[in-house]
């Protein structure tokens, strides 16, 4: 929070964060900024004038307008919003911000007004550009000789390295690497997103640096998301174990105890979360995890009569998930039920509807919580 004290009404219009919340109204953002004002009364009015700006020039999003008129109607507009920068104070009500909105767009035509959105999306890209050029990624990659990707495109492109692991960057991504890894390890240096399947080399751990994050393997799959415009860095595993280390942490002097001590271990269907603004790192499950198991009856989940204990045992072989729960108390519940089209979370609930149970979901693992089915 402390970085946008020191904005003005045009870095608003330009945060990344900032349109994200006016845009879409997601909850988390909604409570930042609430909070964000309160803590500083003095940037109110800066604030409700950016927001006013980008509610009304995403209001007519899909207007065209020639490029010659977007220069002169943002600098128009910018203008106006400084003149009456002035007589704004910072105890603005919810009455002034409406002002705003009627007062500054009021002459403006429906084509003028998409103009702006535009401009400020240009003048976005840029901004968060620069930034990009400046993050820790590019940090991390200079003065090294790497072969360097991007995809510029709207698809996903895939990587090839030497070692015969690939890569499928996102779109938006980039990936710096080695032309030929060295004899101890396997490094590669991502902005963005980008899924890994890891050639297995027992001898060469592959090491991600993303962001405030450093993930090692030795052979999987797992995704991670480190794009700069979200609040939070992800690593999230389809098969197989990862590691996941803070950079300054597996960097430490002492590496081997604190491996043991600082860095979070996935398996598959598990996921991490770093909350880069508190840099806590919390794990959890994969918002849709997949079956890992292969085979004829993969996916098969048909009980008829089947203790839910065996039931519950099918779901964790298969999903390589720890679901944890009382063996004997729910060996005396049986289980009718056809669950082979629903979500692991979709089945779970079905499940525990039967049972007269309950889930929830603790670093990582499935707890399941029954009185037993005993008359």
């Amino acid at each position: 929070m402390n970085q946008y004290k020191e904005y003005a009404l045009e870095d608003f219009v330009l945060d990344a964060r900032f349109q994200s919340w006016v845009r879409y109204q997601r909850q988390p953002d909604v409570i930042f900024w609430q909070n964000f004002v309160k803590e500083n009364p003095f940037q109110k009015s800066d604030v409700v004038q950016a927001r006013a700006l980008l509610e009304s020039v995403y209001l007519h999003y899909k207007t065209d307008i020639d490029e010659a008129e977007l220069d002169e109607e943002i600098q128009e507009l910018l203008n106006k919003v400084r003149s009456q920068k002035a007589d704004e104070v910072a105890s603005q009500s919810r009455d002034d911000y409406n002002f705003w909105k009627k007062s500054i767009f009021s002459n403006l035509s429906a084509y003028r007004i998409a103009a702006v959105i535009a401009v400020v999306m240009g003048f976005g890209f840029l901004y968060h550009h620069y930034n990009f050029r400046n993050s820790s990624y590019q940090r991390l990659v200079a003065g090294k000789e790497l072969e360097e990707i991007r995809n510029d495109t709207r698809t996903d492109k895939l990587v090839s390295l030497s070692d015969g692991s690939k890569v499928t960057l996102r779109p938006g991504s980039m990936l710096s690497y080695p032309e030929s890894f060295v004899a101890d390890k396997r490094e590669v240096y991502l902005s963005g997103e980008a899924f890994f399947q890891v050639s297995k080399d027992s001898k060469r751990p592959f090491l991600v640096y993303a962001n405030e994050l450093i993930t090692k393997v030795l052979g999987t799959s797992f995704t991670v998301n480190a794009a700069r415009v979200n609040s939070k860095t992800t690593v999230e595993v389809q098969e197989g174990k990862v590691s996941v280390f803070k950079q300054h942490d597996f960097q430490a002097s002492d590496l081997k105890k604190t491996f043991q001590t600082k860095g979070l271990v996935l398996t598959a269907n598990q996921k991490m979360v770093l909350e880069r603004e508190n840099a806590e790192m919390l794990k959890t499950l994969s918002d849709k995890p997949e079956i890992v198991i292969k085979g004829a009856n993969a996916g098969v989940f048909e009980f008829t009569n089947t203790p839910a204990s065996q039931v519950l045992t099918d779901l964790k072989s298969a999903y390589q998930i720890d679901i944890i729960f009382d063996k004997e108390l729910l060996s005396e519940c049986p289980v009718t039920a056809l669950l082979n089209r629903q979500s692991l979370f979709e089945k779970l609930d079905i499940i525990c509807e039967v049972i007269e149970a309950r889930y929830e979901i603790i670093d990582g693992q499935i707890v399941v919580y029954s009185k037993g089915c005993k008359s």
